[in-house]
C-alpha cells in the first residue's frame, strides 16, 4: 500500500502542476499573449498527461494487490477520496485549458 500511497501524491503533485499552469494559461489568454498562454496549455497538457500515467499506474498496482490481499475498508476509502479527487481536479484543469 505505500507504493500506492506514493502514486496518489505523484498524482496530486503533477495536478497542482497542471492547475498552476493552467491559471496562467487563462491569464495570459486574458492578457492576448497567445505565445505564453499556448506554452503554459502545453505544459499544462503535459502535466496531465503524467498525472494519468500514474492514475493508470496505481490502479493496476491495486487490481494486482487485490489478487492476492483484501484491502481494508479504510484503504479502499482512501483509495476512492483519492480517485475521486482525481477526475473533479482533471475535469477542473481541462474546463479552464478549454477557455
Amino acid at each position: 500500500m505505500t507504493k500506492i500511497k506514493k502514486l496518489a501524491e505523484h498524482i496530486e503533485e503533477e495536478l497542482c502542476g497542471a492547475k498552476e499552469y493552467a491559471e496562467n494559461y487563462v491569464e495570459c489568454k486574458a492578457k492576448g499573449n497567445s505565445q505564453w498562454a499556448n506554452r503554459y496549455k502545453e505544459m499544462a497538457n503535459d502535466e496531465l498527461k503524467h498525472a494519468n500515467y500514474l492514475h493508470e499506474k496505481a490502479i493496476m498496482e491495486i487490481e494486482e494487490l487485490d489478487k492476492v490481499f483484501k484491502p481494508t475498508q479504510k484503504m479502499r476509502e482512501k483509495w476512492d477520496k483519492s480517485h475521486e479527487s482525481f477526475v473533479e481536479k482533471t475535469a477542473w484543469i481541462k474546463q479552464m485549458l478549454s477557455m
